[in-house]
């Protein structure tokens, strides 16, 4: 797989993350999670378009050049994350979509991101990746009190610090 097909290949999955986020603010009772999904879309919609403006800027010599098959797999499991996820959109309870969002935020999406964007020379206008995952920490732990979404949040919140 070349840096362009991934560049698209990424691209399409903060967009379905983003639609996923918005299925789940509009399921929202609570005006707080509603608030937390349409940021969290919002911020993902502004992922895929930094790499949307990645790909139309990139070289075509670097675009079919720079090979990136050994990435393939790990892209392949973010895919498989947000196929669960989306299985989630119709109306699962709070501790569901929290858990699932928090399962996509630790997936290796945020570091691939960054690979791309540095492979292609790109520098977004602004980095969001840490405040988006602190975020969603934050409300996971503010929304629920199941165990095993608070520790996730837990395990984001120091990822987060390593970005």
């Amino acid at each position: 797989m070349n840096l362009g097909d991934m560049l698209d290949r990424c691209c399409g999955l903060e967009i379905r993350t983003a639609a996923l986020y918005r299925s789940f603010a509009a399921a929202a009772r609570e005006p707080d999670l509603h608030s937390l999904w349409t940021a969290m879309a919002r911020e993902e919609e502004e992922h895929a378009r930094v790499l949307d403006d990645a790909r139309a800027h990139l070289p075509a010599i670097e675009a079919w050049l720079t090979d990136l098959s050994k990435w393939s797999r790990v892209v392949g499991e973010i895919e498989a994350k947000v196929s669960e996820a989306e299985l989630l959109a119709g109306g699962a309870a709070v501790d569901q979509q929290l858990a699932a969002a928090l399962e996509l935020e630790m997936t290796e999406i945020e570091p691939v991101r960054q690979m791309l964007l540095a492979a292609s020379e790109h520098r977004p206008p602004r980095p969001i990746a840490q405040t988006h995952a602190l975020r969603l920490a934050d409300a996971a732990e503010r929304f629920s009190t199941a165990p095993d979404v608070r520790q996730q949040a837990a395990l984001l919140r120091a990822r987060a610090g390593t970005w």
